[in-house]
């Protein structure tokens, strides 16, 4: 979630977001003290009639998806609401039938993706390891467990074609993008062997969509936003969404201030701007295995964590494209990088910094 502030929908537009909040005994929002966050999804936020701090989100999506997707938010927040360990913001309900969940705003705070690589310090990223090696360790709320649904990434079946319907919305650089997929059978065949791979592990606990943005800093701590897309699944795709975000950084670092600059200066500075990031990703590394030592035994985690880093390169890709007309040179690059990293995900375990 971005902690970008936008204009919300209307409150007249959406008169159920104050039934929602009044059957909760929350009171109720003003139109003219009230913000939104850029996503996809529509939210509200701020303090109501009573006092209380609130973010309200709709889930979105198909109307088969949406009630599903509230069901795991909801379990994922009476789980963790009480939780010593991993932070989320406290969860006050949820509406299935109007996609409508309840949170307790955590005012000022800053999202992971905003404190860059120097806010975000070897204690946040141990932090965050630590959080998500506990999460992984969790049983399974009744919801999430009996949630037999795919991950919805990768998108195992518009790999090989996109379905009509999203073709004709999508944007400008979101067909690049795909078709950057589309026409590399050798990517689309590893990414369909990783999909094959990870039905080999153990499932865990997983929080399934995890990007920097998903991590709010408030008052020193961490806290782990956005549980639409929890799981039973393999740790790894945690694990390498968390690295895969650092790798983007680094490769969005291809940049260089100076008009002109060779092939070999713009890998140069992204190779340096990696080496300063990598720290975070051996905190979070660091974190997560002293939160769930069992991780040890499994051999092939590393190597499978690297892989999804290598297909999260692709996720950002299409995310970056969202609205665009085109896809600049270094989202382009970072497709590159994520096609060597999926392809010989073993031999950049240390490089990534998940090699011990």
């Amino acid at each position: 979630m971005s902690v970008v502030k936008i204009s919300p929908v209307p409150l007249d537009q959406a008169p159920e977001v104050t039934e929602f909040l009044t059957r909760l005994d929350l009171g109720s929002l003003r139109q003219d003290e009230i913000s939104a966050f850029r996503g996809r999804n529509d939210s509200w936020a701020g303090v109501t009639s009573t006092g209380f701090p609130v973010f309200v989100k709709r889930v979105g999506g198909e109307p088969s998806t949406v009630r599903p997707r509230v069901d795991r938010i909801k379990a994922m927040g009476e789980l963790l609401n009480t939780h010593p360990v991993v932070n989320a913001p406290r969860f006050l309900g949820a509406d299935e039938e109007s996609g409508l969940v309840a949170f307790a705003l955590l005012q000022h705070a800053q999202s992971g993706s905003d404190l860059g690589g120097d806010g975000f310090t070897w204690e946040l990223a141990h932090s965050a390891g630590f959080q998500v090696g506990t999460l992984h360790t969790l049983q399974l709320p009744q919801a999430v467990a009996e949630d037999t649904s795919e991950p919805p990434l990768p998108p195992l079946k518009a790999l090989v074609a996109l379905p009509l319907e999203a073709y004709a919305v999508a944007s400008g650089a979101e067909l690049e993008a795909w078709a950057i997929l589309h026409n590399d059978p050798v990517v689309v065949a590893e990414i369909r062997k990783l999909a094959a791979w990870e039905k080999d592990s153990t499932p865990v606990l997983v929080h399934g969509d995890l990007r920097l943005d998903q991590f709010l800093h408030h008052h020193g701590k961490l806290h782990l936003v956005d549980w639409e897309e929890a799981r039973r699944a393999d740790a790894a795709r945690d694990v390498g969404a968390f690295v895969g975000e650092w790798l983007y950084r680094g490769v969005l670092g291809m940049a260089s201030h100076e008009e002109t600059v060779s092939d070999r200066e713009v890998v140069a500075n992204g190779a340096r701007r990696f080496e300063m990031l990598r720290p975070n990703i051996e905190a979070f590394w660091s974190g997560y295995l002293e939160a769930r030592p069992a991780a040890r035994a499994d051999r092939d985690l590393a190597t499978r964590a690297a892989a999804f880093a290598g297909w999260h390169m692709f996720d950002r890709l299409l995310a970056a494209g969202y609205e665009r007309a085109r896809l600049t040179p270094l989202e382009r690059a970072a497709a590159g990088v994520g096609r060597k990293v999926l392809i010989n995900a073993a031999d950049f375990t240390a490089t990534l910094g998940i090699g011990g």
